[in-house]
């Protein structure tokens, strides 16, 4: 019996990971929750699949088959490839994160921090050139770096997967490890349209980056509760959000 090919592979890991995020929003939601199929949900869930699909040929091509080799970084254990590239990964990502939310790149960004109903699925809420550009600015350096193959390529769905979790409607802030590893209620504050928490919190795994350049933000004795972005008037259909920022800005009144 054949294997399914990569794309459908994904597909369906990311049902059964709708359905895992679907029950725990349901047990421990930090607000109130919202029908997943609405009207602004469906520009998302083509976004989602569109990525799927992306994702699968990306994978294809860095784990690639090849044999192994004795460059420096393939000959270190394999858990220690994993926490080397995410460490380096995520020092990236936080930079470039930051990037994105300044003048120039912002308008695509912005498209991410549309969704006023934070959930798992708002993870996928994003443009394409959003995408490619977060890509190039992690993963090119690190393989310039000397970072390969299979550890590479386990780092792509490892973050996809983890992205999803942190926008999940989930009250978890992992108490004594809240500095060490990314939690929802970390990167709820992110997203968050209240005051006190904007353009905070840009690292996508390691809270401790934000708190070593001062991005850090976490209070213990709430949690974030409005979302969106405030006076700017981001289309909620998908072909008009990928067209969002190649047109002139319209300020919402």
């Amino acid at each position: 019996m054949h294997p399914l090919p990569s794309a459908a592979r994904l597909f369906v890991a990311f049902i059964v990971l709708a359905l895992v995020f679907m029950v725990l929003e349901r047990l421990a939601a930090a607000i109130p929750r919202k029908p997943l199929f609405r009207r602004e949900r469906m520009a998302d869930f083509g976004l989602a699949v569109t990525f799927t699909i992306i994702a699968a040929t990306v994978l294809v091509r860095l784990a690639g088959g090849r044999e192994p080799s004795p460059h420096w970084f393939e000959a270190q254990p394999r858990a220690l490839q994993i926490l080397e590239m995410l460490l380096a990964a995520d020092f990236l990502g936080y930079w470039a994160h930051r990037l994105f939310h300044g003048r120039a790149l912002w308008r695509f960004h912005a498209i991410h921090h549309s969704a006023e109903d934070l959930d798992w699925l708002a993870a996928a809420r994003v443009h394409p050139v959003n995408e490619v550009l977060m890509t190039v600015l992690q993963i090119v350096p690190l393989y310039l770096l000397g970072f390969r193959g299979e550890a590479l390529a386990a780092i792509v769905p490892l973050l996809g997967v983890y992205a999803l979790f942190v926008h999940a409607n989930l009250r978890w802030d992992f108490g004594p490890f809240r500095y060490l590893v990314a939690s929802p209620a970390f990167h709820r504050w992110h997203h968050t349209s209240e005051a006190e928490g904007l353009h905070r919190n840009f690292a996508g795994l390691f809270p401790w980056l934000d708190l070593l350049f001062g991005t850090l933000y976490l209070p213990r004795d709430r949690h974030a509760q409005q979302f969106g972005i405030i006076g700017e008037a981001v289309p909620r259909s998908l072909i008009a959000q990928l067209a969002y920022p190649f047109r002139a800005p319209r300020v919402e009144l």
